[in-house]
């Protein structure tokens, strides 16, 4: 999530929460409070700021509907376009591929792919993380992991990996959770 939509839903949860704040003090009585409030909405700027609020937010939630409705969810497949007709790849199937060529090298524990992908450049890119366990040479390691996982999906869809980004992690400092 971008730093726009994270801003926007922040200004989206504070007017909402100050319009059912406001909303909910001039229902109910609150002993201290309800006084202010009933001073507040005899003034002609409380009516206007509550319908500007309600207002702000109604135009707010109407631009996510329709963001929500009508917005294509991101990489879940892989479409390839072919003089034939359109070939259908599954991000799972893809970041299996890559998962299975990596299982081999000495010393990788819990590897985790992720496959980032964008059909209509018909690219993928791949996000590796891992922890090694009593290995040294960790950059020769991850070099393995980089050629493997990005051999396998090329040779599997036949197209470029335009990145492979692995991350590792000790697993001696790593902490783990253990169900008794």
């Amino acid at each position: 999530m971008n730093g726009f939509n994270r801003f926007l839903l922040v200004i989206i949860g504070i007017l909402g929460l100050v319009s059912v704040g406001l909303l909910v003090l001039g229902v109910y009585d609150v002993p201290r409070l309800s006084s202010l409030i009933e001073q507040w909405q005899d003034q002609q700027w409380y009516s206007y700021t509550v319908l500007s609020i309600g207002g702000f937010l109604a135009f707010v939630f109407v631009i996510l509907l329709f963001t929500g409705l009508f917005s294509r969810s991101k990489g879940q497949r892989l479409l390839i376009q072919t003089g034939d007709g359109t070939i259908t790849i599954s991000k799972e199937t893809i970041e299996r591929t890559a998962l299975e060529s990596i299982r081999g090298i000495g010393g990788v524990r819990t590897p985790r792919v992720h496959a980032d992908i964008h059909s209509k450049r018909e690219t993928v890119a791949l996000k590796v993380d891992c922890s090694v366990f009593g290995q040294e040479g960790l950059p020769t390691i991850a070099k393995d992991i980089q050629e493997r996982a990005k051999q396998a999906v090329e040779s599997l869809l036949e197209l470029p990996v335009t990145s492979t980004k692995v991350t590792i992690s000790d697993t001696k400092t790593k902490t783990s959770e253990r169900v008794v």
